[in-house]
């Protein structure tokens, strides 16, 4: 029996058939290949992608989405750039030898810039525990070299010096041609901030006994202050009576000045007047002797004494006061006038 044979159009179409299938395979085949060579990866705000391609940066992805298809031998490294803080505790010893533990915050981040994320990954990684071993290092040789700048009274009182000296180190270059310790792992360095102090008891007691002596010495400070200012107080005062008294005085002087000034006038004027007119003085010294002569005591005056001053002095306390014409100069002085016994009356 012979065999059948094939139509021509129907052998055609099984070609065709064939050509789609192997097509559709090669394409899936390639789909395959593509996904499972391609790389993605999300990309944060606070983080950067550092594109590797067979062991070599290629490029720094910024926030978003990376889609890379037939990329077998790529990887995206997220780095962490947001800013971040460490917290270290270490014994040092003061310039005056004394041991204290000193705690101190430091808040840093990486630097941002395409050409450091890259020295960084090709120094240090991106681990953010390989990052702080090697920052750890350094604040810890920091915190050795600055308390020794210090003692541990200063250190105590002045913590933002201290903060700012550990800064400084950590900024500056340990020596000419070398990086600081901050730009030899490629971090920016924020805030360095000292959070506590603890010393020992026995220099603890001794603060506390130097607390005590400042009070004191302080109290008696302000208790001396008070007495300055008391003895000040009491030192105007009595400037101020001193001043009043004195010009108390002046003025009374003044007064009196003036008083003797008007009345050594009045007598000068009386004096012209009685010598223009002797008839006038000679009526004033009979009025003077009638008024002494009420008293009923008899009086012997000295020829040679001046009636008119004795009789204006004898006239008592409420008779005008009267400066006689001077009389001429007398060769022996006046003998006192002495009062006589009163003459015995006849009843």
């Amino acid at each position: 029996m012979a065999p059948r044979s094939t139509p021509p159009g129907r052998v055609a179409g099984i070609g065709s058939r064939a050509g789609l299938i192997g097509g559709a395979l090669l394409v899936l085949i390639i789909a395959g290949i593509g996904l499972s060579t391609m790389k993605f990866a999300q990309i944060n705000e606070g983080e950067r992608g550092i594109i590797v391609t067979q062991g070599r940066v290629e490029g720094i992805q910024e926030p978003g989405i990376f889609f890379r298809p037939f990329a077998p031998f790529t990887n995206v490294e997220i780095v962490n750039i947001r800013r971040q803080t460490r917290e270290i505790t270490q014994n040092v010893a003061s310039s005056d030898k004394q041991l204290y533990d000193i705690s101190i915050q430091v808040d840093y981040s990486r630097k941002v810039d395409q050409q450091s994320l890259k020295d960084q990954y090709g120094r240090i990684g991106v681990s953010d525990e390989q990052l702080t071993s090697f920052l750890d290092g350094f604040i810890k040789d920091a915190l050795k070299s600055s308390s020794t700048q210090f003692t541990l009274d200063q250190a105590l009182s002045d913590r933002n010096g201290f903060s700012t000296r550990i800064n400084q180190f950590l900024r500056t270059p340990p020596s000419e041609g070398q990086q600081a310790p901050v730009d030899q792992i490629y971090v920016n360095l924020e805030a360095v901030k000292v959070l506590d102090i603890e010393v020992g008891e026995q220099y603890a007691q001794l603060l506390a006994e130097k607390a005590n002596l400042e009070v004191q010495i302080e109290t008696e400070q302000k208790r001396r202050e008070q007495i300055e200012a008391q003895q000040a107080n009491n030192l105007f005062q009595a400037e101020q009576e001193a001043t009043v008294a004195l010009t108390r005085e002046k003025g009374q002087t003044a007064a009196a000045l003036e008083a003797a000034s008007r009345d050594s006038q009045v007598r000068t004027i009386q004096g012209r007047y009685w010598r223009e007119n002797p008839e006038l003085l000679e009526l004033r010294k009979r009025e003077l002797m009638v008024e002494m002569l009420q008293n009923g005591n008899m009086w012997f005056v000295d020829p040679n004494t001046d009636l008119t001053l004795l009789l204006n002095q004898m006239a008592g306390s409420g008779s005008t006061t009267v400066i006689p014409a001077p009389a001429a100069p007398q060769t022996q002085p006046a003998a006192p006038v002495t009062p006589a016994e009163p003459a015995p009356t006849n009843p």
